[in-house]
């Protein structure tokens, strides 16, 4: 019993600690389609020539944390959802495009920088990111999908630019006090 206990306790202390490499990803066409690495923390290496995370590419993972390197221009339908232990992601400044309900489901999602080249977040891409608390959006923006930030009951300031074009309900069952628009 004592051998199977610690051959698991050093399995899992390999996956907390693994890196992800190259044969981590399937990438085909510049489009990263499939993650099946198991690094809780992520670094995409920028050497794949990824421009776009596919659809579902990251869903349902175990990973706490992404690091999307420059050059991503858009984040596919789904690509994050069901990701119930992501914590942290940071954005390059090359992003244009948040795709349909990217981090649906991501109950756990803290911290995301929103880079200034992004001009679309579409329809439900943070729907229930419940642990989202702060989020200041760039002047940029030029559209924010329906229901974009819906079941974000943790946020506490959510700043946005009246001239960002809304969806319906982008900001259902956020604290309407939470909600400030900047000229």
């Amino acid at each position: 019993m004592r051998n199977i206990f610690c051959s698991a306790l050093i399995f899992c202390s390999a996956l907390l600690f693994a890196q992800s490499i190259d044969a981590d990803y399937v990438v085909k066409n510049r489009v990263l389609i499939k993650y099946r690495g198991f690094a809780q923390n992520v670094i995409i290496p920028p050497t794949l020539g990824v421009e776009r995370i596919g659809e579902r590419a990251f869903a349902g993972s175990h990973i706490s944390s992404v690091v999307i390197p420059m050059g991503v221009g858009y984040i596919e339908e789904r690509a994050f959802m069901g990701c119930s232990f992501l914590r942290s992601v940071t954005l390059p400044n090359t992003l244009i495009a948040l795709g349909r309900r990217a981090f649906f489901n991501c109950f756990s999602l803290e911290k995301i920088n929103i880079p200034r080249s992004l001009l679309t977040i579409d329809e439900g891409v943070f729907l229930n990111c419940q642990s989202l608390k702060e989020m200041d959006l760039p002047d940029t923006l030029r559209s924010l999908g329906s229901r974009a930030f819906s079941g974000c009951i943790g946020m506490n300031k959510l700043s946005i630019s009246r001239r960002t074009r809304l969806g319906e309900h982008p900001f259902m069952g956020v604290r309407s006090e939470a909600v400030i628009f900047k000229d």
